[in-house]
């Protein structure tokens, strides 16, 4: 899957710069997939690895690859046009949009 994600400021509550995104280990946050019909935090949770391909806007968009950690995670939850939100610990560092599912 690629995704357009966007990297949120420090003074919005985001990282003080984004994660390389290259190299090991990978860069594996939680993933809450956005749906008003699931309440959050869920029963379970699951990390998206998020590979850089490129990014703009000083490094704060970028496009990516995304994929589950482990295979026995919902990757049929991700489609062209989710909209997602990545989260170290509680904190929101950064949003997204599933774009292809390359």
């Amino acid at each position: 899957m690629r995704a357009r994600v966007q990297w949120k400021l420090r003074e919005e509550g985001g990282r003080t710069s984004p994660p390389a995104g290259v190299g090991e280990p990978p860069y594996a946050p939680t993933v809450r997939l956005l749906s008003p019909a699931e309440p959050w935090p869920g029963p379970v949770t699951w990390s998206l690895v998020v590979e850089k391909i490129s990014s703009a806007n000083d490094g704060l968009e970028w496009l990516a690859n995304v994929y589950y950690l482990v295979d026995k995670a919902p990757s049929h939850e991700l489609y062209a046009g989710r909209e997602f939100e990545l989260y170290e610990g509680g904190r929101c560092v950064a949003t997204g949009t599933i774009v292809d599912d390359r």
